[in-house]
This record gives C-alpha cells, structure tokens and sequence, in this order.
C-alpha cells in the first residue's frame, strides 16, 4: 500500500484513491495557499512577497476598472485576447485540467524540479481519455515556500509508489 495520499499543489491539494488521483483546486486554495506559505512564515522577506502579490493583484484590478471606466479597453482588449491565445495553444497542445484522473489512464509522469526564481517545480500527467491523448500539469508550491522542496519530493514520491 502506498504511503503518500496525497500532497500539497499550487492551488490546492492532489489526493489518491484506489483507482484515480484527483485535484481540489480553486482560486480560494490558491490564495489560502498564499496566505499559509508566504504570510504565515517567520522570514520578512517572504511576507514580503506576499505583499507583492496583494499589491499586483489590487493594481491589476484597478487598471482593469480604470480601463472599463474610462472606455480606453483597447489595451484591455489586448491583453484578454493574448491571455485566450496561450490558453487555446495550451488546449492545441493536447492540456486539459480534469478535477479526476483514473490511474489505470495514466502513461506517463514526468517531474520537473523547477529553477529558484525563474520556474515552479512541476508534474505533467500524460492520461488517455477515450481514443486521445492528453497532458495534466500539476503545479506544485514555489521554491521559495517553506515546504516547496518537501512538496515537489511527494508529489514524485507519490507516483513512483504506483509504478510511474
């Protein structure tokens, strides 16, 4: 029986049953994640990149009313057509984000340990679904967390104990 159920991704949690692993992610989780890793922690410099991120977020909300407001949504027009182009050449590219994977599905599994500063430790699932093919990324907690290296380690622990 394996010993890992489950482990802590950027946005929630991944958990294992018998037959499937399965995501809880949210936008809630992600900002309770946040919270947990970066302004619970005993280092200023990492509240300090909470702070960074409540102030990006309050910024990038007040530009996206400024725009709305003043009726200048040129910019703002741009900016959400780009963001559909990368989400539909992700989608070209065969990535989805099923809540469930049955693990009988999985073919692959590949773990990317992540660069400090400049990328996220990741897994990228590779599950069939029907006749297709199709890629999951799991982004797990930043390097910079306290439990990042300690999460990443899990997450491929976790899959090496079912045979990926």
């Amino acid at each position: 029986m394996p010993s890992i159920e489950s482990f802590p991704t950027k946005r929630g949690t991944a958990r294992f049953t018998e037959d499937a692993v399965h995501f809880d992610e949210s936008v809630v989780g992600y900002l309770r994640s946040l919270y947990r890793e970066y302004w619970q922690s005993n280092t200023w410099w990492r509240k300090g990149i909470f702070v960074g991120y409540v102030l990006a977020l309050l910024v990038g909300f007040g530009w996206i009313v400024s725009a709305v407001r003043s009726g200048d949504v040129l910019l703002l027009a741009v900016v959400i057509g780009l963001l559909v182009v990368l989400w539909l050449a992700n989608y070209i590219r065969g990535f989805r984000s099923p809540d469930r994977i049955r693990l009988d599905a999985v073919e692959d599994v590949s773990a990317t340990r992540g660069e400090k500063g400049l990328t996220r430790p990741r897994l990228v699932i590779t599950y069939t679904d029907g006749e297709s093919t199709y890629k999951r990324r799991v982004n797990l907690p930043s390097l910079y967390t306290t439990d990042g290296e300690t999460a990443y380690e899990q997450a491929r622990s976790a899959f090496v104990e079912r045979g990926f």
